[in-house]
């Protein structure tokens, strides 16, 4: 019995360094290769300068929008390194507006599945027939989200498709 279990965890060791080794080459159990990773195009406007109470504040990544009081601009505070926002009516003068708006590639290049190779996900669990190898829990989930791209709840009513 214990030969047994013995050799059903070395078998079990083994296969999990090959799986390992087939989620870092980034291949199906098939050989073929996993798609790429969903492009991500992150857009964003120039800039704003204005005057507000005798200060000049300038904004990055701006838009508009309306608030409890009326129409609103927020936007990134360079001055202030924050993301702020500001009543149009409490604006005083106008420096510069640029409303081109910037488009840019922010695909990650790094390979997906990166942590769930590691051995605090990929677990083995020894039962008396033998060993099974795979995920538990949460890092189950988020894998066959994430593997078979499925829609998945990641924040009170924010749902994202993988």
């Amino acid at each position: 019995s214990a030969g047994i279990a013995k050799t059903a965890r070395t078998a079990g060791q083994e296969v999990r360094r090959s799986q390992q080794r087939r989620i870092r080459s980034q291949k199906n159990p098939d050989g073929s290769a996993w798609p790429q990773r969903k492009r991500r195009i992150t857009r964003s406007q120039q800039g704003i300068k204005f005057i507000r109470n005798g200060e000049v504040r300038e904004l990055k990544n701006w838009h508009g929008g309306r608030g409890k009081y009326g129409r609103t601009i927020t936007g990134y505070d360079t001055d202030r390194g924050g993301i702020r926002t500001f009543y149009r009516s409490d604006i005083e003068r106008y420096l510069a507006i640029n409303t081109r708006s910037l488009r840019r590639d922010s695909t990650r290049k790094a390979p997906m599945f990166e942590r769930l190779r590691t051995l605090r996900y990929l677990k083995m669990y020894p039962d008396p027939q033998g060993v099974s190898i795979g995920y538990s829990g949460v890092a189950a989930r988020i894998a066959r989200v994430h593997q078979f791209g499925l829609r998945d709840q990641v924040g009170p009513g924010v749902i994202a498709k993988y």
